[in-house]
């Protein structure tokens, strides 16, 4: 039994992997957000860093919270509405630590840091 948990652990990690790192707008949020004081900002900042629409980071972030490597830090209140405000790396999730495991052994520093400066909007 405790064979095959480990088994389905792995390919769990696996599949995480290959959503994470198969899109470098995922793999951007995910390096920015550890290299973060405590690990967290807000969506509206993250895309600004990243050059994307607050939209896309969004999108992203769901698509990472549903995987369990995000969650989210703080809501804000306009009007009568929760709105998600800031977000950051899950550190209950076992997987999280794995997951930049193999972010770094897929991608050198130069071209994590290059996927943040390159989608940074020029002035």
């Amino acid at each position: 039994m405790m064979a095959e948990y480990s088994n389905l652990d792995s390919i769990e990690l696996d599949v995480k992997s290959s959503m994470v790192c198969g899109n470098h707008n995922r793999v951007a949020i995910l390096y920015l957000l550890r290299n973060t004081d405590n690990h967290e900002m807000q969506a509206e900042m993250m895309a600004y860093r990243l050059g994307l629409s607050h939209r896309t980071v969004l999108y992203h972030l769901d698509i990472l919270h549903d995987y369990e490597l995000v969650e989210v830090r703080k809501f804000i209140k306009r009007g009568s509405k929760m709105f998600r405000s800031v977000w950051g790396l899950n550190s209950q999730n076992g997987h999280t630590r794995k997951i930049f495991i193999k972010i770094n052994g897929m991608f050198s520093e130069k071209e994590l840091s290059g996927m943040i400066s390159q989608n940074k909007p020029h002035q």
